[in-house]
């Protein structure tokens, strides 16, 4: 879709598959010199939520983590942001980037 309003803009896909998703993204991200980094993120069932910060803090991490999405907005070089659907009913996406969370933006 981008491409079509926007022939100027270079858009690459790329799929990483590894154990270690954050940092085989972001290494990627940087052999290909990206300005910016977006990617996508679901939301979580609330039983799994409470799941993970219990593991978490059993694991003796203190409830530290956010999975692969935060750990390539917070450790990127480049601009990165996360981008999820707010939900059927009231519309719109909510963008994560390193200085906002959750920002609520209606498309």
């Amino acid at each position: 879709m981008c491409q079509s309003k926007k022939t100027e803009v270079e858009i690459d896909v790329t799929v990483i598959e590894g154990k270690e998703k954050g940092p085989m993204i972001l290494e990627e991200a940087k052999k290909q010199s990206v300005d910016m980094l977006v990617l996508g993120q679901k939301k979580r069932s609330t039983t799994w939520r409470l799941l993970m910060m219990w593991s978490a803090g059993n694991s003796g991490r203190g409830g530290v983590g956010g999975g692969v999405v935060e750990y390539c907005i917070q450790n990127a070089t480049c601009m990165a942001l996360a981008v999820r659907r707010k939900n059927r009913r009231v519309g719109g996406y909510l963008i994560t980037t390193k200085r906002h969370k959750d920002f609520w933006l209606l498309a």
